[in-house]
């Protein structure tokens, strides 16, 4: 971004309309909403692929975990490699070896000639370049809108991943009921192109702190001791920690609940990811207008508690039209919560360790998540995919109540 167009931001108050005018970023919106609509589509179509496979609710849980394993182990170290590298080439590269992996999810599908192994091994290398890739995309944020945007950015990527959470699992769901399940993850192979087109577009931002680098363990613990050393960031990472273990991996149940419990089928499935999106871009949304206004705890801990509620709902739910309601209050809190979260660690972070910060931010959301989906998976097996839910949600119901008795936490500024 040219300093004429920063310090012009820097005068205007952080709003969604001030930040579209920032050519750089607009850009690469463009291009991650693209290829955020195919990664959405291969998401349905994987989990219907696996379960109509299998007939197994195990393997559906097994696969998250195997494609989030990796994130778990290496997600610290790409935090390392962020604040190392370049990051715009980093996101580059990771996008690039994403395509490849669609491309040949799809000629398998196409073929006839898939098997679990096929996917779950796919899926475990995805994960090993989310955990390169995550850390460096979380970080560019701040590098792409400066610190006083940075709340309307996270909003503004968030609103882009969240519409195409309404498009695509729609699409998806009807390419798989009209056609062959192997066209979603073809089209998810040629959209990455869209956003490494955008990355190849905006201008290079070398790493100025790459210079007298201490070795990498080293720097991982420098990262690690700056955030447990800082109370408030300590226990939003935490936070992330619960929510990601105990809700956000309700998503791995949710071919369980189109087919056996709701039995809406296909569509449905399609549909209730949709219902989920609308609620994130309303969330996402909404976090954009309250920026720089609203104190970020307040705006945590309600929505916190929101996506407590939302998700109990459609763990209780039999009826169809309240499932996609309940859904569409978990997407509107989680995107709030998790939003604030992220650019409350980006704000509060120095530059030079913004990549590390965030890749327990990552480490949290993506690194846990194959923990979180093991559980659902056991769960549901050994009981049912209600009691998973339900257990899930007053787990984090616990975690919240928990937080909101920390001063600190209430008391977290509007940024």
């Amino acid at each position: 971004m040219r300093a004429d167009e920063e310090n012009s931001f820097e005068r205007t108050s952080p709003s969604a309309l001030a930040l579209w005018h920032n050519h750089t970023y607009r850009l690469y919106w463009a291009g991650a909403f693209i290829s955020f609509l195919g990664s959405w589509m291969q998401t349905v179509a994987q989990g219907w692929v696996v379960y109509e496979l299998t007939n197994s609710k195990l393997l559906l849980g097994l696969l998250g975990f195997v494609g989030s394993f990796p994130t778990t182990l290496f997600s610290l170290f790409g935090g390392v490699v962020a604040d190392r590298l370049e990051k715009r080439k980093l996101v580059i590269a990771t996008q690039a070896l994403f395509a490849v992996n669609a491309f040949l999810l799809a000629v398998l599908v196409l073929s006839g000639r898939v098997a679990y192994w096929h996917i779950a091994l796919i899926a475990a290398l995805n994960g090993f370049i989310v955990a390169l890739d995550a850390p460096a995309r979380q970080a560019m944020v701040m590098e792409l809108v400066g610190k006083q945007m940075v709340t309307v950015g996270v909003a503004m990527n968030s609103a882009a991943f969240n519409t195409a959470r309404i498009l695509g699992p729609a699409m998806a769901g009807k390419l798989i009921e009209v056609v062959n399940a192997g066209w979603c993850f073809f089209i998810n192979a040629v959209s990455y192109l869209a956003i490494i087109f955008a990355l190849w577009r905006i201008p290079a931002t070398p790493n100025q702190n790459a210079v007298e680098r201490l070795s990498v363990w080293s720097e991982l613990r420098e990262g690690l001791s700056y955030v447990y050393q800082n109370s408030l960031l300590r226990a939003l990472v935490l936070l992330d920690c619960a929510l990601s273990i105990f809700a956000i991996s309700y998503t791995t149940l949710m071919p369980v609940f189109a087919r056996d419990v709701l039995q809406v089928g296909k569509q449905g499935l399609g549909n209730l990811f949709s219902a989920t999106g609308v609620g994130a871009l309303t969330g996402a949304l909404i976090l954009a207008s309250v920026a720089g206004s609203v104190p970020r705890g307040k705006v945590v801990l309600t929505a916190a508690t929101g996506l407590c509620t939302g998700l109990l709902l459609f763990a209780l739910s039999r009826s169809y039209l309240l499932s996609l309601a309940a859904l569409v209050l978990v997407g509107g809190s989680a995107v709030s919560t998790l939003g604030s979260i992220n650019a409350l660690l980006q704000s509060l972070s120095p530059e030079h360790l913004r990549g590390r910060t965030m890749s327990l931010h990552v480490f949290a959301l993506m690194g846990l998540a194959p923990f979180g989906n093991l559980f659902m998976g056991w769960m549901a097996s050994r009981w049912t995919a209600t009691v998973a839910l339900a257990t899930g949600a007053l787990v984090c119901a616990t975690v919240v109540a928990l937080t909101a008795a920390r001063r600190d936490v209430r008391q977290l500024p509007a940024v």
